[in-house]
Protein backbone atom coordinates (compact mmCIF):
# COMPACT_ATOMS: atom_id res chain seq x y z
CA UNK A 1 0.00 0.00 0.00
CA UNK A 2 2.72 2.13 0.50
CA UNK A 3 4.34 1.86 -3.24
CA UNK A 4 1.01 2.64 -4.36
CA UNK A 5 1.21 6.15 -2.56
CA UNK A 6 4.69 6.62 -3.47
CA UNK A 7 3.52 5.98 -7.32
CA UNK A 8 0.46 7.91 -7.02
CA UNK A 9 2.46 11.08 -5.34
CA UNK A 10 5.10 11.20 -8.03
CA UNK A 11 2.69 10.80 -10.99
CA UNK A 12 0.55 14.07 -9.53
CA UNK A 13 4.34 16.01 -8.79
CA UNK A 14 5.01 14.87 -12.55
CA UNK A 15 1.92 15.53 -14.55
CA UNK A 16 2.16 18.96 -13.10
CA UNK A 17 4.80 19.72 -15.12
CA UNK A 18 3.96 20.82 -18.92
CA UNK A 19 3.95 24.09 -19.87
CA UNK A 20 1.44 26.16 -21.53
CA UNK A 21 0.87 26.99 -24.98
CA UNK A 22 0.70 30.71 -25.59
CA UNK A 23 -3.48 31.52 -26.55
CA UNK A 24 -2.80 34.49 -29.07
CA UNK A 25 -0.05 34.82 -31.95
CA UNK A 26 1.00 38.24 -32.52
CA UNK A 27 2.31 39.52 -35.78
CA UNK A 28 5.81 41.27 -36.24
CA UNK A 29 6.94 43.21 -38.94
CA UNK A 30 10.32 44.24 -38.76
CA UNK A 31 12.72 46.41 -40.93
CA UNK A 32 16.41 46.67 -40.75
CA UNK A 33 18.84 49.99 -41.56
CA UNK A 34 22.09 49.61 -42.42
CA UNK A 35 24.89 52.35 -41.71
CA UNK A 36 27.99 52.45 -43.35
CA UNK A 37 30.79 54.18 -41.77
CA UNK A 38 34.66 54.02 -41.60
CA UNK A 39 36.56 53.34 -38.51
CA UNK A 40 39.82 54.33 -38.07
CA UNK A 41 42.54 51.76 -36.57
CA UNK A 42 44.83 52.49 -34.28
CA UNK A 43 48.46 52.64 -35.37
CA UNK A 44 51.25 51.48 -32.92
CA UNK A 45 53.42 54.77 -30.97
CA UNK A 46 56.26 55.69 -33.08
CA UNK A 47 59.90 56.31 -31.61
CA UNK A 48 63.58 57.27 -32.12
CA UNK A 49 66.45 57.27 -29.59
CA UNK A 50 69.56 58.11 -30.13
CA UNK A 51 72.74 58.13 -28.13
CA UNK A 52 76.07 60.51 -28.59
CA UNK A 53 79.63 59.67 -27.85
CA UNK A 54 81.27 63.04 -26.83
CA UNK A 55 85.09 63.45 -25.31
CA UNK A 56 87.23 66.52 -24.15
CA UNK A 57 90.31 67.37 -26.14
CA UNK A 58 93.22 69.21 -24.71
CA UNK A 59 91.82 72.63 -24.91
CA UNK A 60 88.97 71.27 -23.07
CA UNK A 61 86.15 71.55 -26.11
CA UNK A 62 83.94 69.12 -26.57
CA UNK A 63 84.18 66.78 -29.51
CA UNK A 64 81.66 64.44 -30.77
CA UNK A 65 83.10 61.07 -31.31
CA UNK A 66 80.42 59.05 -32.54
CA UNK A 67 76.28 59.08 -32.60
CA UNK A 68 74.13 55.76 -32.63
CA UNK A 69 70.85 56.28 -33.17
CA UNK A 70 67.69 53.75 -33.14
CA UNK A 71 64.25 54.40 -34.67
CA UNK A 72 61.04 53.18 -35.93
CA UNK A 73 59.34 52.85 -39.59
CA UNK A 74 57.66 55.74 -39.85
CA UNK A 75 60.06 58.38 -38.42
CA UNK A 76 62.51 60.16 -40.61
CA UNK A 77 65.77 62.07 -38.84
CA UNK A 78 68.02 64.86 -39.31
CA UNK A 79 70.88 65.59 -37.31
CA UNK A 80 73.42 69.02 -37.43
CA UNK A 81 76.38 70.05 -35.85
CA UNK A 82 77.03 73.69 -36.81
CA UNK A 83 80.68 75.38 -36.45
CA UNK A 84 79.56 77.19 -33.77
CA UNK A 85 79.26 73.83 -31.83
CA UNK A 86 75.38 73.90 -32.03
CA UNK A 87 73.76 70.56 -32.13
CA UNK A 88 70.24 70.43 -33.76
CA UNK A 89 68.16 67.00 -33.66
CA UNK A 90 64.77 67.17 -35.76
CA UNK A 91 62.20 64.50 -35.74
CA UNK A 92 59.82 64.26 -38.52
CA UNK A 93 56.87 61.55 -38.04
CA UNK A 94 55.33 60.15 -40.83
CA UNK A 95 51.62 60.51 -40.41
CA UNK A 96 49.53 57.45 -41.84
CA UNK A 97 45.88 56.90 -40.95
CA UNK A 98 44.23 53.64 -41.59
CA UNK A 99 40.47 53.51 -41.96
CA UNK A 100 38.39 50.53 -42.34
CA UNK A 101 34.64 50.11 -44.06
CA UNK A 102 32.40 48.91 -41.42
CA UNK A 103 28.38 48.25 -41.43
CA UNK A 104 26.61 48.85 -38.65
CA UNK A 105 22.94 47.30 -38.64
CA UNK A 106 19.94 48.02 -36.75
CA UNK A 107 16.95 45.79 -36.81
CA UNK A 108 13.46 47.47 -35.53
CA UNK A 109 10.70 45.29 -34.51
CA UNK A 110 7.00 46.76 -34.47
CA UNK A 111 4.53 44.58 -32.55
CA UNK A 112 1.13 45.30 -33.52
CA UNK A 113 -0.79 43.95 -30.62
CA UNK A 114 -5.01 43.92 -31.49
CA UNK A 115 -7.23 45.84 -29.09
CA UNK A 116 -9.88 43.64 -28.75
CA UNK A 117 -8.36 40.54 -28.27
CA UNK A 118 -7.31 39.86 -24.39
CA UNK A 119 -4.32 38.14 -23.62
CA UNK A 120 -3.75 36.24 -20.82
CA UNK A 121 -1.07 34.98 -19.08
CA UNK A 122 -0.12 32.52 -16.60
CA UNK A 123 -3.39 30.45 -15.99
CA UNK A 124 -3.45 27.98 -14.00
CA UNK A 125 -5.47 24.44 -15.04
CA UNK A 126 -8.19 22.79 -13.19
CA UNK A 127 -5.66 19.89 -12.75
CA UNK A 128 -2.89 22.11 -11.02
CA UNK A 129 -5.49 23.77 -9.20
CA UNK A 130 -6.00 19.94 -7.88
CA UNK A 131 -2.70 19.70 -7.40
CA UNK A 132 -2.13 22.48 -4.98
CA UNK A 133 -5.00 21.61 -3.19
CA UNK A 134 -4.04 17.92 -2.32
CA UNK A 135 -0.72 19.15 -1.50
CA UNK A 136 -1.99 21.27 1.31
CA UNK A 137 -4.71 18.15 2.46
CA UNK A 138 -1.16 16.01 1.92
CA UNK A 139 1.03 18.62 4.44
CA UNK A 140 -1.96 18.90 6.91
CA UNK A 141 -1.95 15.09 7.03
CA UNK A 142 2.25 14.79 7.64
CA UNK A 143 1.82 17.67 10.02
CA UNK A 144 -1.03 16.09 12.34
CA UNK A 145 1.03 12.57 12.07
CA UNK A 146 4.40 13.84 13.34
CA UNK A 147 2.75 15.64 16.43
CA UNK A 148 0.85 12.51 16.97
CA UNK A 149 4.05 10.32 17.44
CA UNK A 150 5.78 13.55 19.10
CA UNK A 151 2.88 12.87 21.71
CA UNK A 152 3.17 9.05 21.77
CA UNK A 153 6.64 9.56 22.22
CA UNK A 154 6.91 11.71 25.52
Amino acid sequence: MRHIIIIVFVCIIVCGCRTKKPVVSVPVESHTIIRERLVEVPIAADSALMTAYLECDSNFNVLLRRFDEQKSVKISTALNLDDNGKLSYKVVRVRDTVYIPARDSIVYKEIAIPVSVPIEVNQLTGFQHFQIWAGRCLLIIVAIGLFCMYLKVK
